[in-house]
């Protein structure tokens, strides 16, 4: 079995291969916490395996945290805070293991089985302590199912899964929940990594206040409700057909984010390492966010006026926004052990 998990801004994914089939699986690492009584539990007796329980009363989770926040007009709490894992947090860090459990089974032999780990983390620059915590926390729950751990970036994930035709080269921007991962490869090698702390929760947010989306508490305190926000977000198809201010808003962040990116790469490419690159390079799209259309031109609009000191051979999103970074793990797994990449290849 070949197998590769994804920690994500706000959601967390899997990928495995296991007997000819690729089986995926994804959750949201968004949740509410209930008070136990019998009704509550009578209630979600339906829910199976998306409730569970902890010192605090019951923690439930996926389509049934969603259905629960809407009846009952409740803001779902995150188990990660901007991408980062919540110190002295028990019920997050219980809850975040549970879900590494359901998305990775146990591993068939603990002496050689491996797993490749994408994580934002593995960009981090290793004096940043704090993400060199959070990535060793996420390590051992891997490796509690019994695996050994391979870690990549987010942008090699996508190189590997999209740009095989070319000598596995480009440079890969993967727009997700919490950041936007860069990465610049050639031949395999990555060059240069870098995110830009904004995604999908920064969109979200300011979009939440522009519209007034608060929900008040039993306490009497109003909180940011960024829910139906990011539900809308996530069914918006295109970013070329603007029908109305919240769709004009939406493109307007994309802009922002895209230009910040962008001028941030430009920064990294240095003249030493421009001289390791060839003439041209793709640059290829992928993530939770890059699903609209349009994304494309947004990219090619701030290409041009940010000046990179490279050119741009092409710009394209990837086909699966969700799974195509974790398609790239697989590989890297493969390439790992030379006997399965003629099974892969089939």
């Amino acid at each position: 079995m070949n197998i590769a998990i994804e920690f994500g801004g706000s959601e967390f994914r899997s990928l495995r291969r296991e007997a000819g089939r690729l089986l995926a699986r994804r959750v949201s690492t968004d949740y509410l916490v209930l008070e136990d009584s019998e009704a509550r539990r009578r209630l979600l007796e339906r829910q199976g395996d998306e409730v569970a329980h902890c010192d605090q009363g019951m923690i439930v989770y996926g389509n049934a945290a969603n259905d629960l926040a809407e009846i009952l007009s409740l803001p779902m709490q995150s188990a990660l805070d901007d991408g980062k894992i919540r110190n002295n947090d028990p019920v997050s860090r219980q809850f975040l293991g549970a879900l590494v459990e359901g998305l990775i089974p146990p591993a068939a032999n603990q002496q050689s089985s491996t797993c490749t780990v994408i994580s934002s983390q593995a960009v981090a620059d290793e004096n940043d302590q704090n993400l060199q915590d959070d990535l060793g926390f996420l390590l051992r729950l891997v490796k509690l199912q019994g695996y050994q751990p391979s870690v990549i970036s987010p942008g090699m994930g996508l190189i590997l899964s999209e740009c095989a035709d070319i000598g596995f080269s480009g440079i890969a921007i993967k727009m997700g929940a919490a950041r936007m991962d860069v990465s610049i490869v050639y031949q395999t090698r990555e060059l240069a990594r870098f995110f830009l702390p904004r995604g999908g929760i920064h969109v979200d947010r300011q979009l939440a206040v522009t519209d007034h989306q608060f929900v008040r508490l039993k306490d009497g305190r109003e909180v940011l409700d960024t829910r139906p926000i990011r539900l809308w977000r996530e069914g918006v198809k295109s970013l070329n057909s603007i029908s109305d201010s919240r769709t004009l808003e939406l493109r307007n962040q994309y802009r922002e984010i895209i230009r910040l990116g962008l001028y941030r790469m430009r920064q990294e490419l240095s003249t030493s390492l421009i001289a390791q690159l060839p003439g041209t390079l793709p640059l290829i799209i992928g993530g939770p966010m890059a699903g609209p259309t349009g994304i494309e031109m947004l990219f090619q609009e701030a290409i041009d006026d940010v000046d990179l000191p490279i050119q741009i051979k092409s710009v394209r999103t990837v086909q699966d926004v969700a799974f195509s970074v974790l398609r790239g793990g697989l590989i890297a797994g493969e390439l790992d052990h030379p006997d399965l990449l003629s099974t892969f290849a089939a």
